[in-house]
């Protein structure tokens, strides 16, 4: 009697360490020349293993909240009786195709 278990927990593939931002992988020039350090944990640990999953994963290209909460416009009303925000395609009137953009406000 055979058992095939189909998507089953894999064997082997790549290391979430690989693209963590709070890893330091040091690789040397053979596969086995490797030395991985989590600063997920105090203290700093170093992973023998190659990791399938981590509850500290935190991906490199990856911009926190903060850093897109920096980098984010403000947008505010030029006049009283405007809204701040994005107009909706075929909403803008006539008058409405200015456009105005004002860097370091200070209001």
């Amino acid at each position: 009697m055979s058992v095939n278990i189909k998507n089953g927990t894999p064997t082997h593939g790549p290391s979430l360490c690989d693209t963590c931002f709070r890893a330091h992988v040091y690789q040397g020039y053979r596969h086995s020349e490797q030395v991985v350090v989590c600063q997920a944990t105090y203290p700093e640990m170093p992973v023998f293993f190659p990791v399938r999953e981590c509850s500290s994963y935190s991906e490199q290209g990856r911009q926190t909240l903060r850093q897109m909460e920096d980098i984010a416009w403000t947008l505010v009303p030029r006049g009283p009786k405007r809204r701040a925000g994005f107009v909706a395609p075929g909403d803008e009137k006539e008058g409405d195709r200015e456009i105005e953009l004002v860097l370091n406000d200070e209001a």
